[in-house]
């Protein structure tokens, strides 16, 4: 079996290719006042498959998304597409919240929401999102009852128990309903530069089903569908964000704009090569171009590991880092970058994200 970080891409990586999910951003006040508006009722049994698509369907979303990408220096307006599912109403405001996937929705200048029953698409506006968690809110307004999905509780999933997804795969085929089992629980996979905790199901997943609902038998919504496999030797290995983590980011950002607990240490970063990473923007002991060798004991050599050892930070952690000052030199073949040879001990302080930051 291949390595599992070659191995697993999320399917927002998969679609590039294609050209869909592609995201957005705008600044939108707190909101408080998010109340729990529920049309979709839940069973205390299982029901049938066709019994739960009845009840839940209509919480599922299609997204579409522009957003404006140059190249060569010129400018070029790229369509994207994903999924999402509506989970607050608040009444007051006359607006209902989506869970979707950071990924489907970064960068994007427009949003447009479809419901599965047709209709005039709504424009949506962004509320938050979280890249860490690949977790991002939107919102829509609407006077008139919309279903609501009922969050479930992931951590009581049983290895073996089914599961419904529904979404918009391909970014034309709104409201396609598939159905497997959960094959894991709590697994731990790389996904992009972040490493994240999954649940793993063999329910069929394409892309444009990011950001859909994985529901169980009961009309839960148990998980938020984000990534699988993409060798073409390997079928049915599938991932969703835990419908736990997925409530805990959405009520967040809600409430905040911003996950309580994610960290920086005031820097913005990129890899240099397969195994450095080096400061692009500096703040507090850093200067720009140093390469980040090490925080507290957890060694850098890529993004993913540079956020793995922010993870494992709180707010106003006291951090210790080891890096090498370095500087850009020229050579026949243009810039490079070279770095002293004997390292540098710095101490920082983590501090907690703030709304339109990143790590």
């Amino acid at each position: 079996m291949k390595g599992l970080k070659r191995f697993l891409y999320s399917v927002a990586v998969m679609a590039a290719a294609l050209g869909i999910f592609v995201g957005c951003g705008s600044e939108q006040q707190k909101i408080v006042r998010v109340t729990s508006y529920v049309s979709t009722q839940t069973m205390s049994t299982g029901g049938t498959t066709t019994e739960v698509v009845a009840m839940v369907a209509e919480s599922v979303v299609e997204i579409r998304t522009e957003s404006v990408t140059t190249q060569w220096g010129m400018q070029y307006v790229v369509s994207g597409a994903g999924s999402g599912v509506i989970v607050a109403h608040d009444a007051d405001y006359e607006t209902y919240y989506i869970v979707t996937n950071n990924h489907v929705i970064e960068g994007a200048r427009d949003i447009k929401v479809s419901l599965r029953s047709g209709g005039d698409a709504y424009t949506a506006t962004l509320v938050a999102s979280d890249v860490a968690g690949d977790i991002a809110v939107i919102s829509i307004n609407e006077k008139s009852t919309l279903n609501v999905a009922v969050w479930g509780n992931s951590a009581g999933l049983l290895v073996g128990e089914d599961v419904i997804a529904i979404g918009n795969p391909l970014g034309s085929l709104g409201g396609t309903v598939t159905k497997g089992i959960i094959s894991a629980t709590e697994r731990s996979i790389p996904v992009g530069n972040y490493t994240m905790t999954l649940l793993q199901t063999d329910t069929a997943i394409n892309p444009g089903n990011s950001g859909g609902g994985l529901f169980n038998m009961r009309c839960e919504l148990v998980g938020v569908v984000n990534a699988k496999t993409s060798d073409e030797e390997v079928e049915g290995i599938c991932f969703a964000i835990p419908a736990d983590t997925a409530r805990s980011i959405f009520d967040d950002l809600v409430t905040d704009g911003v996950v309580s607990g994610r960290v920086t240490l005031g820097i913005s970063v990129a890899e240099y090569d397969s195994s450095t990473v080096y400061v692009t923007a500096a703040a507090g002991g850093f200067a720009q171009y140093d390469r980040i060798a090490k925080i507290n004991d957890v060694t850098v050599n890529s993004l993913l590991t540079y956020h793995d050892a922010l993870a494992a930070l709180k707010p106003d952690d006291e951090v210790t880092v080891i890096l090498y000052h370095g500087r850009v030199t020229q050579s026949m073949f243009g810039g490079r970058l070279t770095f002293d040879d004997n390292p540098t001990t710095i101490t920082v302080t983590a501090k907690q994200l703030k709304k339109g930051e990143s790590v």
